[in-house]
Order: C-alpha cells, then structure tokens, then sequence
C-alpha cells in the first residue's frame, strides 16, 4: 500500500473518532515481527498513517459523536 494510502486511512479514522492508538499497524499482526517487514518499513507505515490522522484532526472538523479521542504522541523522530 502507497504512503497516500495510508494516510488517506489514519484521516478516515480520525474523521470516525478513532485515536492515535488505533492504528492498524500497532496490532501485533501487522507488526515487523509477524509480517517480516524492516522495521523502517514498518515505521514508515505507522508515521504515514499517523500523519493523515493528524492532518484530519488539525482540519477542526468534529468526528461524529462530536467528542475528540486523542491522544498525544511525540512526533518527532530522536536520532542517535
């Protein structure tokens, strides 16, 4: 799946009410160690979806039930 995709995905579920935390790509399913994926892939998937989630969120539309779930993450990648 391409990054657009993705992050077409995290905005629909913001758009639903979902969190950062329900990512897809945070179930052990889908994670590295039962895929076979790189980590960076991975992660790439993850920062992706996180992306659009935050993009729909800072558009300041309301989702439905007019409650916001969300949950802060840091963004910023730490390197070493």
């Amino acid at each position: 799946m391409q990054r657009d995709d993705i992050q077409k995905l995290g905005a629909q579920a913001a758009r639903e009410g979902l969190t950062l935390w329900d990512c897809p790509y945070y179930r052990a399913a889908a994670m590295p160690g039962h895929t076979g994926e790189s980590i960076a892939d991975w992660r790439g998937k993850v920062e992706a979806w996180e992306a659009g989630w935050m993009k729909e969120m800072e558009s300041g539309q309301p989702p439905p039930g007019g409650g916001i779930r969300y949950v802060p993450r840091a963004t910023a990648r730490h390197r070493h």
